[in-house]
């Protein structure tokens, strides 16, 4: 990464962190782009080089988080849910006091839109390079695990994130393994 990069992520970093400062104080509608760059220390024009509002500030936070957690997690040869739910759950966890915060102000629906949009690329990432020679049923299968761990997610949120994320994602395996289970104990026989 150059200087000019460097610099840059920086400063997304700075404006960031304000805002959540920001958030912390008051509600997502009464925080202007004049209060971000004041508390964030960096000029007006340099916010408005990086983004076009407070809107996108937190958008990129995220498209920040979700490449971050695509990275840390190795492709898998076969879909492993725990292991899945175990990784899923301990980065997210990582980032508890800036989903608690949205949640808690009452910005649910942006929290679950954001983390959603990147969703498929996420489990895309983890399925195995051979898989993806057919990538529409990969991606009916992206959307349906990623609407489902977005909805665990969101219960937890509900609960304060309370317990390990090692905990947790065992027992959202418990209770998913029950109603789980292959094809041939479930279908009766065609006759």
């Amino acid at each position: 990464m150059n200087g000019h990069q460097r610099q840059r992520e920086q400063s997304a970093r700075m404006i960031e962190t304000a805002l959540f400062a920001l958030l912390e104080e008051k509600e997502w509608k009464a925080i202007s782009v004049s209060e971000i760059v004041t508390t964030a220390d960096v000029a007006r024009r340099t916010f408005y080089r990086l983004y076009r509002g407070k809107e996108e500030v937190l958008h990129q936070y995220f498209v920040r988080l979700c490449r971050e957690y695509t990275g840390s997690c190795r492709t898998l040869k076969q879909y492993d849910f725990g292991q899945i739910a175990s990784d899923y759950f301990r980065f997210w966890h990582g980032h508890k006091e800036e989903l608690l915060l949205l949640y808690q102000r009452g910005m649910k629906d942006r929290l679950f839109y954001e983390i959603g949009c990147a969703a498929r690329e996420v489990v895309e990432s983890r399925v195995e390079e051979t898989g993806r020679k057919n990538h529409g049923a990969i991606a009916c299968f992206s959307d349906y695990s990623s609407g489902g761990f977005l909805m665990l997610l969101y219960r937890w949120l509900e609960e304060g994130m309370e317990g390990t994320p090692e905990d947790y994602a065992a027992k959202v395996c418990a209770a998913l393994m029950k109603f789980i289970r292959p094809v041939s104990e479930e279908m009766p026989e065609n006759k």
